[in-house]
């Protein structure tokens, strides 16, 4: 059974041009869904068994659960 993806936002840390960074992630498994360069995110969706490997390229500061936002 294969493991349901899972909307992530990844934060970059600076160390690399941002487009390199989604580049690796995308090979990774991610499914790049925005590169948001002005803020250093990545926004897509992974299997959460993947954080940890997404976790250790090179650029990467964080991986967390992507929160929707709803305004009133």
């Amino acid at each position: 059974m294969a493991s349901k993806k899972k909307a992530m936002v990844v934060t970059i840390n600076g160390e690399r041009p941002i487009h390199e960074v989604a580049r690796d992630l995308k090979a990774a498994g991610f499914e790049v869904g925005q590169v948001l360069e002005m803020v250093g995110s990545v926004t897509g969706s992974a299997d959460p068994a993947s954080k940890a490997k997404l976790k250790k390229i090179a650029g990467v500061a964080h991986v967390g659960d992507d929160h929707p936002v709803t305004t009133a």
